[in-house]
């Protein structure tokens, strides 16, 4: 089988109806538009369902709609298939959505945090002081040039790599204008983003420390697989870098060539755009032709990631679920319980698990109508014996419930751990 690298785009994605087959497919999908309504006290459907172009344009609405649409397509697809990909990368809001796949973040503070960046962003963006434009069949050297041409060094800066033909620009208006004028003589298409704030330079670091010592207060989790970072342009698996990097995002550009490129250092051979319409693929294919590219939001690719999938034999096999999962967390979690006589419980437990698993699979292999709760108690039980510390069982609890989509179901569960 292919491995996979899934992408998380982010502004330009947004427009009426987006996410609206999952909503109406995906129970999970559906709730997690109604998580983000709950936390955000916005009526994410409506907005994305049957807002006007300015309203979801906005920028505090846009961030919202993009991170619930895509974590809604994230969540369809683990509901479908259920297999992890080696790495994943978010470009700019996209990395939230990333951080939330991976089960770094968990999607209601991802909204929260995302709340506070709006608010933040927006203080700058009344300030009328800079934009960002995007810059096309052109490249870096000519945009240096044409950034020191117009004396705007320390004012303009490139705040994206997204392509080797595609980058963009983020700067004082002034000295963006004239970058502009100059990129346009030399035949470049030049689309400024006047109503959108200076993103990814400096000109934000004015609500950087306001930022992190926000985003500071939320606890974060260990990663299902690695998230490569905006920032460093490299794979970040330690959560308590999370903060660090979202903040400095903010003033620092967008690396996605570089993010491409790990890519082919590590092997990866397909990616997956979740996203309800096709845009980092593009990208994609200009840096790595050789790359196969789907996006999970367009019926065609669905279908092709299920004929793929499902015509792999060790896919089904492979395909995890409650009742495997709870014994493989059980399988992996060290024993710190000396008592011999105490630790026979948990074999016990074990056993069970493993009865209930080898009952309910199907012809399929896929495990069908387990009793999660029951499993899930014996779980916690058997974690606790071995005498995992708590933070350690909330962890394996969380693992489990993100990647078997049944977050809202046991929330009280993880709640009280």
């Amino acid at each position: 089988m292919d491995k996979f690298a899934f992408i998380f785009p982010g502004q330009g994605t947004q427009f009426i109806q987006m996410g609206k087959s999952f909503y109406d497919q995906y129970a999970i999908s559906k709730q997690t538009f109604e998580e983000a309504s709950d936390v955000s006290g916005i009526d994410m459907a409506n907005l994305c369902f049957n807002g006007s172009i300015s309203s979801i344009n906005e920028f505090s609405n846009m961030q919202l709609a993009i991170l619930t649409t895509e974590v809604s397509i994230f969540r369809a697809y683990m509901e479908d298939y259920g297999v992890y990909p080696q790495f994943a990368v978010g470009h700019s809001i996209g990395e939230y959505a990333a951080l939330v796949s991976a089960g770094a973040v968990t999607f209601r503070d991802a909204v929260k945090i995302m709340m506070k960046r709006g608010e933040l962003v927006n203080g700058i963006i009344q300030k009328n002081i800079g934009h960002m434009a995007i810059i096309e069949q052109s490249d870096q050297k000519t945009i240096e040039s044409c950034i020191k041409a117009a004396n705007a060094e320390g004012s303009v800066f490139i705040s994206c790599y997204n392509s080797n033909s595609q980058l963009a620009i983020s700067g004082f208006n002034d000295k963006l204008d004239a970058v502009e004028r100059l990129l346009l003589d030399k035949e470049a298409l030049v689309s400024p983003l006047f109503s959108g704030p200076p993103m990814h330079s400096p000109i934000m670091n004015e609500i950087c420390m306001e930022y992190l010592e926000f985003v500071n207060g939320f606890e974060f989790h260990p990663f299902h697989f690695p998230v490569i970072s905006n920032y460093t342009g490299e794979p970040l698996s330690d959560p308590d870098q999370i903060a660090r990097s979202l903040t400095y995002h903010l003033i620092n550009p967008v690396l996605f060539i570089p993010a491409l490129h790990l890519f082919r250092r590590y092997g990866v051979t397909a990616t997956i755009e979740m996203s309800p319409k096709l845009l980092l693929s593009e990208f994609v294919k200009e840096n790595l032709p050789e790359m196969k590219t789907y996006c999970y939001g367009l019926f065609q690719d669905k279908q092709k990631l299920d004929n793929l999938f499902t015509s792999d034999s060790n896919f089904v096999k492979d395909m995890p679920n409650f009742a495997g999962k709870c014994l493989s967390i059980l399988a992996s979690t060290e024993n710190k319980n000396t008592n011999q006589n105490e630790y026979k419980e948990v074999i016990k437990i074990y056993d069970k698990i493993k009865e209930q698993y080898n009952a309910s699979l199907g012809r399929n292999g896929v495990a069908k109508g387990e009793p999660q709760a029951e499993l899930l108690t014996m779980l916690i039980e058997a974690l606790q014996i071995k005498k995992l510390e708590p933070r350690k069982i909330r962890h394996c609890v969380k693992s489990l419930l993100d990647e078997t989509n049944s977050f809202y179901y046991f929330e009280n569960t993880l709640t009280a751990l």
